[in-house]
């Protein structure tokens, strides 16, 4: 039931009430929010004469502020019956007379808690004072209004106060949805408040003893000349063209004068239409240049004043407004200076644009500016519009090269976008979103270069000559949401003021960056929503005009830029920059020494001129950063070089040579491996015996694509990435590996099969994915995983998912998705059997490579590759050992020789303690000796050491007698023998035929469901608990 009180005047500063106390107890008892209430008051009683009339209802839909009316204690402490008893609601007096309320009026007070939100809410401002408050605190209003107003109804005005002083009143016009009388302001509310500028006054009749009338000039405090009363001058907004596009043949005065000249198109000058005083002259008119503000940087308007009494008016379509526009800055706002207009077919300057050689002290390039001719210039036509040079008119100065190598077709499908997009714009007076391009690359890639290049450009471009605005997003990481959206505002602004603009937005993913799984994405989800709020093709229909607006934008991938971006369409295309080819990289190295021998007197030697060829071969796998890197070591080591040579030739210049470049490439690691762990391994083929086969086919993949490159990419079919290394223990399949890491000069990173694995849901995929991207990173690269059959084993196996998981991922990488370039894969395990046969299928691990037991032609050549690295006696049959050594792996062999040489070791330590031991105690000494056997041997090795320290010493022997004095120590057959008593073949027979039959039943059928026998030497099955 409503209740009755009476109006109690507080200075609020507010469009909200103060509740009564009856009224507010139960509403904090049951905690009822103040931003889910509106309050209903209906006048019933006036306090005003005359009262309230039969038949006039008036009502009012107003906020709560939680709090209660002070003054309500009245009601208490009275004794009076009746109205005077009431109690009372606070409200502020100045918005009460807006809604037709007095002191002491008698209203029924009605609690809404029903009402709908408002999607957008549309004013106007009640008077011209009104709009210019607002434009001068436009961001202030925008923050406090959910402070001040919580309900809105079409037609009651509601009150906003700018700083606590200065009050704003609005009207409602409209309410989006429109099915409710009165609806709820919030968060996501968008409140559209419409223009409303001071006009021109109209003319009075012209009378003899009439006074002149105040036009629009007048509204600022200025009264114009009365000749300037007569008739509209006219006047056109240009853009300012920048004088570097400009013939150097342009005049700076007329005539000699100290008047500046101001370059225009024929057909601007002729749609002027001006009439002029003497005969038709198409040069020579008289005119003032006034500069239009552009809008205010966030920066400039925080630091601003808030007293200026004259707002600055932002209108964002300058060049669409008619010559009678009603928006004119003041000149307190603008620069206004004379100039002299001229067309000149030698100063080809495009319609809409003008190229001032002065008279204008703060317009910069690409500004707008308001050209007015001077009435008493004015009274005769100019002839029709005839281009008497049309070829001239769209030709301008030509702009030198984008100066950039390797990447020209990644920028010539930049400027085609751009130039699309602009031809595009030109069919629709308004654009709804900004169609973006995004050029993604790894760090040093050359993206920042080519944002400057395309901008550049668009700049020199005559069908374009668009405005750049260049804003680096990674300064605003970790800024406030509210100074962010604040700036991209401005720029939006901006880019619309200046259109043709081009947006140029680097490090993006900065800024608007991937969440991650871990950490609070709150923040940047926020970020996102604003920027499509304002760029978005979806963006409201209040939003600004992008007609005429490009975005170019750079991040490191596409998939580092938040989801919503992606799912946006906001970029239209994508431009990746991929490392750099041989070509391009030749291309490159030859481009950045030109510019240093441009720049200093760095010559190339004559005599050993620079291959580039041979340059970009031995770069595999640099940035363009990297090369320029490597092109300032190169000449740093040129410069020290010429330096140490003779300092009185004044003439001598420093020379560039090969060496150079070799010498700057000695421990220079390229930008994309700093990070990445690689293996480095002395391992060469002819270190491994046998396996000829084996050697062939790697040599093959791996070896032959990177050494005979243009060979290969010109090959119509796909080359191989993967392969797979199975066989019995011990056969050399990490040792094939290891060469491969030396042999074939690509990187090679090594994972053992377990390193991946992790407990933690989803860390063992993220170790693949992060192992990869370092591989890709590196690349060409080599990826080894040594016992594969531990992290890809067949689905449906593990009870914990983990290795399915890994499987997945694994797919995925290397053909499924997303699939390889430069990165091989190369798997060892000896249980094929077990790798799940999705990994085995063409396009993953494509071959599949047997490493054997050794035959005895294979044994003798690992024994011979194993002989070169110790001293092995000249009377060893190693023919006859290896038909001794039938069932021995490459490791048996290689474990064999190495127990000999250690055998020969400790007989010649024995030897030593021997003789020492004769000559210095006799038979006593030997017996001593052998109750402590670590004496002796600590005793000789000593003596050992120290007598070759003491050969060392002595200039006098030469290296005959140093021979004769170190004796050799050789292995011989009797050492050989010894061993072989005591060794036995690391794999034994029954385990030898095992994988024999799985290796047999692996190459046969890659089903995988191999057969398991009955009997106990059967290959078996793999089980797990479930």
């Amino acid at each position: 039931m409503p209740r009755r009180c009476r109006i109690h005047f507080v200075s609020l500063r507010s469009s909200l009430v103060n509740l009564p106390i009856s009224l507010y107890g139960p509403l904090v008892e049951r905690g009822i929010r103040p931003q889910s209430l509106a309050v209903h008051l209906t006048l019933v009683s006036s306090s005003r004469a005359g009262g309230v009339k039969d038949g006039q209802k008036r009502e009012a839909y107003v906020g709560w502020t939680g709090m209660a009316s002070a003054s309500s204690l009245a009601h208490f402490n009275s004794g009076d019956a009746g109205d005077r008893g009431l109690e009372t609601v606070e409200i502020d007096p100045q918005y009460a007379e807006g809604l037709g309320l007095a002191l002491g009026d008698v209203v029924e007070i009605g609690l809404l808690h029903d009402l709908g939100y408002a999607k957008s809410v549309a004013t106007e401002p009640v008077s011209t004072d009104d709009w210019e408050i607002l434009e001068l605190h436009a961001s202030h209003v925008e923050s406090t209004l959910l402070s001040q107003v919580r309900v809105a109804v079409i037609g009651q005005e509601i009150d906003v106060w700018v700083l606590g002083r200065t009050r704003v009143r609005l009207n409602v016009v409209s309410l989006e949805p429109s099915t409710g009388k009165a609806l709820l302001l919030t968060t996501s509310t968008e409140v559209s408040i419409a223009p409303k500028v001071r006009g021109k006054a109209k003319a009075a009749k012209a009378t003899p003893d009439s006074k002149a009338t105040v036009t629009a000039n007048g509204a600022h405090g200025r009264q114009p000349p009365a000749a300037e009363k007569k008739a509209p001058r006219p006047t056109r907004t240009l853009r300012i063209l920048p004088k570097r596009l400009l013939e150097q043949s342009a005049q700076s005065t007329f005539n000699g004068s100290e008047v500046p000249l101001a370059y225009v198109s024929y057909k601007t000058l002729a749609s002027l239409n001006v009439q002029c005083s003497s005969s038709p002259r198409l040069n020579g008119w008289r005119a003032t240049v006034r500069r239009i503000s552009p809008p205010a940087s966030p920066d400039q308007e925080h630091g601003a004043s808030s007293a200026v009494s004259q707002p600055v008016p932002r209108v964002l379509k300058p060049n669409g407004e008619p010559s009678s526009s009603k928006v004119a800055p003041s000149d307190s706002e603008t620069l206004r200076n004379e100039v002299v207009v001229v067309w000149s077919p030698d100063v080809p300057v495009p319609d809409g644009h003008v190229a001032l050689q002065g008279g204008c002290d703060n317009a910069e390039d690409w500004d707008l500016v308001k050209v007015t001719f001077l009435r008493e210039e004015c009274s005769h036509a100019l002839p029709p519009y005839q281009a008497p040079h049309p070829a001239v008119e769209t030709t301008l100065m030509s702009s030198p090269a984008h100066g950039l190598a390797g990447v020209q077709e990644s920028f010539s499908k930049c400027t085609q976008f751009c130039l699309t997009a602009y031809a595009n714009h030109a069919f629709s007076t308004r654009v709804r979103g900004v169609p973006g391009l995004l050029v993604t690359g790894r760090s040093g890639a050359g993206k920042t270069a080519i944002l400057h290049a395309v901008s550049k450009a668009m700049q020199d471009d005559p069908r374009t000559l668009c405005y750049t605005l260049y804003v680096d997003l990674s300064r605003f990481s970790g800024s406030p949401v509210a100074k962010v959206r604040s700036h991209m505002k401005y720029w939006m602004e901006k880019a619309a003021w200046h259109k043709p603009s081009l947006l140029v937005l680097d490090n993006i993913d900065k800024l608007m960056g991937t969440e991650l799984e871990h950490a609070d994405s709150f923040h940047t989800r926020h970020i996102t929503e604003v920027f499509l709020a304002i760029y978005g093709s979806s963006a409201r229909a209040a939003a600004p005009n992008a007609s005429g607006v490009v975005i170019l934008a750079a991040a490191e991938s596409q998939a580092a830029l938040h989801p919503q971006l992606n799912s946006s369409h906001i970029f239209k295309e994508v431009v990746n920059l991929k490392p750099p080819s041989k070509d391009a990289r030749k291309e490159v190295l030859a481009h950045i020494v030109k510019e240093h021998m441009d720049t200093s007197d760095i010559v190339q030697d004559s005599n050993t001129p620079l291959n580039y060829t041979a340059l970009a071969t031995q770069t595999e796998g640099y940035s363009v950063t990297d090369l320029k890197d490597l092109v300032a070591r190169a000449v740093h080591r040129a410069a020290i070089r010429s330096s140490q040579l003779d300092p009185s030739d004044d003439a001598q210049q420093t020379t560039l040579t090969p060496a150079d470049f070799a010498a700057a490439q000695v421990d220079f690691v390229p930008h994309s491996l700093r990070d990445v762990k690689l293996q480095k391994s002395e391992v060469v083929w002819q270190d491994i015996g046998g396996l000829r086969e084996t050697k062939r086919v790697l040599r093959e993949t791996l070896e032959w694509p990177t050494k005979y490159g243009p060979i290969f990419a010109q090959s119509p079919l796909r080359l191989r990435s993967g392969l797979l290394l199975y066989g019995y223990p011990g056969c050399g399949k990490t040792l094939l590996a290891s060469a491969v890491a030396k042999e074939c000069g690509l990187n090679f990173i090594s994972i053992k099969g377990p390193e991946l694995l992790n407990k933690y849901i989803g860390a063992s995929e993220k170790s693949v994915r992060d192992l990869f991207e370092r591989a890709s990173a590196a690349k060409p690269c080599v990826l080894f995983f040594d016992e594969f059959d531990s992290i890809a084993p067949k689905r449906g196996h593990d009870s914990t998912g983990v290795t399915d998981r890994v499987v997945n991922q694994m797919l995925t990488q290397m053909d499924g998705a997303e699939g390889l370039e430069g990165v091989y894969v190369l798997a060892a395990t000896s249980r094929p059997d077990l790798i799940d046969s999705a990994l085995l299928r063409p396009g993953r691990l494509d071959k599949s490579l047997l490493c054997d037991m050794p035959d005895a032609e294979e044994r003798k050549e690992i024994l011979e590759a194993l002989s070169r690295k110790v001293a092995l006696a000249p009377s060893v049959d190693l023919a006859a050992l290896a038909e001794e050594t039938d069932g021995f792996s490459g490791a048996d062999l290689q474990a064999l020789m190495y127990n000999a040489h250690l055998e020969v070791v400790h007989d010649t330590i024995s030897s030593h303690v021997a003789t020492s031991s004769t000559k210095s105690n006799g038979a006593s000494a030997i017996a001593a000796s052998s109750a402590d056997a670590s004496e002796p041997v600590k005793y000789t090795l000593q003596r050992i050491m120290s007598g070759t320290s003491a050969d060392k010493r002595r200039p006098g022997l030469s290296p005959t007698d140093m021979s004769k004095a170190k004796p050799k120590h050789e292995i011989t057959a009797e050492h050989l023998q010894r061993v072989l008593k005591a060794t036995r073949p690391s794999v034994p027979p029954e385990e030898r035929e095992r994988l024999r039959r799985i290796y047999s039943a692996f190459v046969s059928d890659r089903s995988g469901e191999l057969p398991v026998p009955p009997d106990a030497g059967g290959i078996g099955s793999r089980a797990s608990l479930m």
